[in-house]
């Protein structure tokens, strides 16, 4: 793939310089040995198309306090990936760097992701089904719940303390409401999430689960065509 070179070690520097189109990817601190950095970065632009990662600049990956501070695995800042080194696979660390390539584009593309209203619509419904089961589980869930559909640190410690993730996950599921405890969080998890799942092979999970979301991500996929 001739977009995608891994270019030389620069004099004695020992961190790996990698680039994907035009994105400078700085390896800053070693990946686990089972992880070939060279395929990650060869897989995530054989499955997303150039237009959509135009919004990032440079990815690195290492040890970040920041991100040990948020108990974060990546974050998208100013045109820049950071994501962890601490990866447990090569799919995990596909998955951290495609969910912040999602939140990149979410300022280039606003009218088209947010602008109708559709995808907040489908959100807060889902959100108000979550609501009444985990009520009817007698599970108290905040009210927050259904009135935000932003980030809130309520909603994040109940799904993460209270409930937590793999219980929150099967209920998920169950209902099909949610492809993801984590894409309950916010709407823009909503989005991000689905953006790794559709573009990871899973469009059909999306698209039973949250088909206004499906249709969106699917427009998105097919935008250089119109």
């Amino acid at each position: 793939m001739s977009w995608i070179s891994e270019s030389a070690q620069r004099g004695s520097d020992l961190r790996k310089h990698y680039k994907m189109y035009d994105i400078e990817i700085f390896i800053k601190d070693p990946l686990p040995s089972d992880i070939d950095a060279d395929f990650v970065f060869k897989y995530i632009a054989s499955v997303l198309p150039a237009y959509l990662m135009t919004e990032i600049d440079i990815v690195y990956v290492g040890d970040f306090e920041d991100l040990r501070k948020r108990n974060a695995n990546a974050v998208f800042v100013d045109g820049a990936i950071f994501v962890t080194n601490n990866q447990s696979s090569e799919m995990d660390l596909i998955d951290d760097v495609l969910h912040e390539i999602a939140h990149s584009i979410e300022k280039k593309y606003v009218d088209h992701i947010y602008g109708d209203g559709a995808i907040e619509r489908e959100f807060k419904r889902k959100r108000k089904q979550l609501y009444d089961v985990l009520k009817a589980k007698g599970k108290n869930p905040p009210a927050e719940l259904v009135t935000n559909i932003n980030f809130s640190q309520t909603i994040d410690d109940y799904f993460f303390k209270d409930i937590g993730y793999a219980v929150l996950g099967q209920i998920c599921a169950f209902e099909k409401l949610f492809t993801g405890p984590y894409s309950a969080t916010s709407v823009r998890e909503y989005f991000a999430t689905g953006f790794d799942q559709f573009f990871l092979g899973d469009e059909m999970l999306v698209r039973n689960f949250c088909p206004v979301l499906f249709r969106k991500l699917n427009q998105l996929s097919n935008m250089e065509e119109q």
